[in-house]
């Protein structure tokens, strides 16, 4: 995924580059969405962090930081329908939140697209250096970055992807292979849709990459959805549709 935007609406692919210099955070927002209610309102996920500092940052300085890099990355506003939608699958399934959270980051974050370009590739077991990291994002961005930004962009990045499970060890790192669960299906398969995709073109996309979806595996990866009951699939020869009913989704 290299352009900004892709097809469909309205739908712009962020251009944050919070993980220049900051992880993705997903252990605070597993912590944050813990403590605040699925129906929340956006002020309420502002005062659990600031006022309520649920986070235990020592600051109010930190309280405001933290907030302000969780809110990039995942809105944390439920007039957003990708905040709304991965809210939805993250109560479904808790063992799909690193990937939840990780498809959101990387639709948001322009620095943790590019740098899934070092790790897109690699069977599991290979060794992913903050180097290798580095080198994807100044593929793209070199010109526009410090040396000392880009070697940051390399150890975030590097992090970023142990937490969504891409990546697996500290000092030295290594690629293993995520579980796609229904959930993560699903969301995936709706920011395909809010992008224009329809069909079986809600996955034809970078997000199954992230996912590690096999070429000629959507279809068996939507009926899984299906089965579930998490989106509904109808299938009549050639087409193809797809809809989220509890998300007010059309095909």
């Amino acid at each position: 995924m290299t352009s900004s935007r892709i097809t469909g609406g309205d739908f712009t692919l962020g251009t944050l580059r919070t993980t220049a210099s900051h992880t993705i955070g997903i252990p605070h927002l597993v912590e944050l969405l813990r403590e605040v209610p699925s129906d929340a309102s956006a002020e309420q996920y502002s005062e659990a962090v600031i006022e309520g500092n649920v986070l235990g940052r020592p600051t109010q300085t930190g309280r405001q930081r933290s907030f302000r890099h969780l809110r990039e990355l995942y809105f944390l506003d439920p007039n957003r329908p990708e905040f709304t939608a991965m809210r939805h699958y993250w109560d479904i399934d808790p063992v799909s939140h690193p990937l939840l959270a990780g498809l959101l980051a990387f639709t948001r974050d322009e620095v943790l697209r590019a740098s899934f370009a070092a790790i897109a590739d690699l069977p599991a077991g290979s060794s992913v250096t903050s180097a290798n990291l580095t080198a994807a994002v100044a593929a793209q961005f070199g010109d526009e970055m410090s040396e000392s930004t880009l070697g940051k962009t390399g150890r975030n990045t590097g992090a970023c992807w142990t937490q969504t499970g891409h990546l697996a060890g500290r000092a030295k790192k290594v690629r293993t292979e995520v579980e796609a669960r229904p959930a993560v299906i699903a969301y995936a398969a709706y920011l395909g849709h809010l992008a224009g995709g329809r069909g079986l073109g809600v996955l034809d996309n970078p997000w199954s990459q992230i996912l590690g979806l096999a070429p000629g595996r959507t279809l068996e990866a939507l009926r899984d959805a299906h089965t579930q009951g998490i989106l509904d699939l109808l299938v009549a020869g050639n087409v193809v549709d797809v809809t989220f009913p509890a998300l007010g989704g059309g095909a």
